[in-house]
């Protein structure tokens, strides 16, 4: 029997008693520019521009190696090195902000393309490899493991748990699912 992602999701976590208490998080806090006041969390390593890297960076390096025309580590953290100087380049730079688990990545102003993508994920990871899937949206949960779709016949197998969003899990329904998952990071 296949599980729904919804219910995939829900059997990944411990029981609430058993679960460190946390502030309240938004799903789309990373899409949403800081209020002036929370300018001052902007790392002074970042160059000027658009997109910039906060205080809460956890050195997970995902932004890196998902756009590393833009990201470098500076500091023991993630900063802006460059700003991006095409669509292809801030279109990765998007998608590690929407990937960034602890939503530490912000463009100055809110940005009207990032619906579009968030309609990349899941992203195809590579031609020579058909029905694997990096689903972004990692979760600071798992300290930014990186999740993958598997797709296969005999059902497709979630490797790593990402941040749910409802356009991604009905993206993933549409790829069939999950009817495995294979965790490699302890979840909190």
């Amino acid at each position: 029997m296949a599980l729904s992602l919804r219910a995939a999701a829900s059997l990944a976590a411990p029981p609430a008693h058993l679960r460190p208490r946390r502030r309240a998080t938004s799903m789309v806090r990373a899409t949403v520019s800081p209020p002036p006041a929370l300018d001052s969390r902007r790392r002074p390593q970042n160059v000027s521009g658009e997109f910039f890297v906060d205080h809460r960076c956890i050195d997970c390096a995902t932004c890196r190696w998902m756009a590393p025309e833009v990201f470098k580590r500076v500091d023991d953290q993630s900063a802006v090195a460059a700003q991006p100087t095409s669509e292809e380049i801030r279109t990765k730079a998007l998608q590690a902000l929407l990937s960034c688990p602890t939503g530490s990545i912000h463009t100055d102003k809110p940005t009207e393309d990032i619906l579009q993508v968030q309609n990349t994920f899941p992203l195809p990871i590579n031609d020579d490899l058909p029905g694997v899937y990096l689903c972004g949206y990692h979760s600071e949960n798992s300290y930014g493991a990186t999740s993958y779709l598997i797709v296969h016949p005999e059902g497709n197998i979630m490797v790593d748990s990402p941040r749910y969003t409802p356009k991604l899990a009905n993206q993933l329904e549409k790829l069939g699912g999950a009817r495995y998952m294979f965790l490699t990071h302890m979840y909190v």
